[in-house]
């Protein structure tokens, strides 16, 4: 049984007993039967008459409260879009008021909680990615220094023995085929040394690297330029730098950073075969990497599909043709952005091109005026 039918039995019952107790008063003075029947009719017509007009009265009375718990349950629900919007002015419909304020303060509330959960589970994705992409480089690299001292080895005395080879008389009496063979041999043992040196910069430390210093991030993506310049005459590499003044000086290894900034180069490159336009660039971080400085190398080439750019970084890891790459370069230099405590980007869209971004810690109190040391 609902508000507004208590409420109305309980005053309909109150008025039928006002006005059994008066008409029992005034019974008695009636002096014929036609008065009491005539008086039982009106009694009765009146109190039917007052219960159902009260019955009503309630009911227009309680109705805002009926809808009141109903907001009130959709609430509890979850259901934050519902309003009331009454325009009473009296307490009723400024309780309604105020339930309507507080359902659009917990709406407003959710969406600021459900984007604040949506960026937190970002950036726990993100960080669980970095973990499983530091943990296996850190296997990877424990593999790959014992391979690369097993193999250097043997390859070594090949290569000596090759040598040997082709400088004695017999050889070099022989057949010419032979010093050819001998040419090919030692070319192939190069390639497994380079591999080998490949494997052994990827396995190292960061306690191997050299002196932290302030470095000023618009001369290193410059002289990034200036060493390959060569390189990009050859593959029709067109160059242009986008730097951005008064950047403050990074703390870092040069050599390593310079390294890392010749493997973008070297990727870029390869990723234009038919020529293209090859960017140099700086800038001040911005969202998450907004403490730190950026030098990113952007190219015209190719570009990844969406698979391919999650395995970017991942050890052996290429999409050049066979004989081509060993897919370190890019392991190694996550390896080097990870241990200045910086990061890696890569963006790219197919046939669009490609940008790698390298973000590291700007020195809070340094100008780009520092130089490197």
């Amino acid at each position: 049984m609902n508000l507004s039918t208590k409420i109305s039995l309980s005053v309909s019952l109150i008025v039928v007993a006002i006005l059994a107790v008066g008409n029992w008063l005034i019974w008695e003075r009636l002096d014929s039967w036609a008065l009491q029947r005539a008086h039982l009719l009106l009694a009765a017509w009146t109190m039917g008459g007052v219960a159902f007009a009260v019955y009503f009265a309630v009911r227009h009375l309680t109705r805002p409260l009926r809808d009141l718990t109903n907001l009130a349950q959709a609430l509890g629900e979850g259901h934050l879009d519902r309003r009331l919007q009454f325009s009473s002015d009296d307490e009723i419909g400024q309780l309604a008021q105020a339930f309507d304020r507080m359902a659009t303060s917990l709406s407003s509330a959710q969406d600021a909680l459900g984007q604040e959960v949506q960026e937190r589970t970002d950036e726990l994705e993100q960080s669980q990615r970095q973990l499983q992409q530091a943990a296996r480089l850190a296997a990877v690299g424990e593999l790959a220094a014992g391979v690369a001292h097993e193999i250097n080895n043997p390859a070594s005395t090949i290569l000596i023995r090759a040598g040997q080879l082709s400088e004695s008389p017999v050889i070099q009496e022989g057949p010419g085929q032979l010093e050819e063979d001998l040419s090919v041999i030692r070319r192939q043992i190069e390639k497994i040394s380079s591999i080998v040196s490949g494997l052994l910069t990827f396995s190292r430390q960061s306690t191997a690297s050299g002196t932290m210093t302030p470095l000023n991030v618009n001369d290193v993506v410059k002289r990034s330029a200036e060493l390959t310049t060569g390189l990009f005459e050859s593959r029709k590499v067109e160059i242009a730098l986008d730097l951005t003044d008064d950047l403050p000086a990074v703390i870092a290894d040069s050599p390593r950073v310079e390294q890392v900034m010749l493997n973008l180069v070297n990727n870029a490159v390869d990723a234009m075969p038919d020529g293209g336009r090859l960017t140099f660039g700086s800038a001040r971080g911005e969202g998450e990497f907004e403490d730190f400085v950026a030098a990113y190398v952007e190219d015209t080439g190719i570009g990844m599909d969406s698979d391919h750019l999650e395995r970017v970084f991942d050890p052996f890891f290429t999409t050049k043709e066979p004989n081509q790459g060993t897919g370190l370069g890019l392991s190694v230099s996550y390896g080097i952005a990870q241990d200045h405590g910086g990061h890696l980007v890569a963006s790219s869209v197919p046939d669009k091109g490609s940008r790698f971004t390298l973000y590291l810690a700007g020195s809070q109190g340094e100008s780009s005026a520092a130089s490197d040391a």
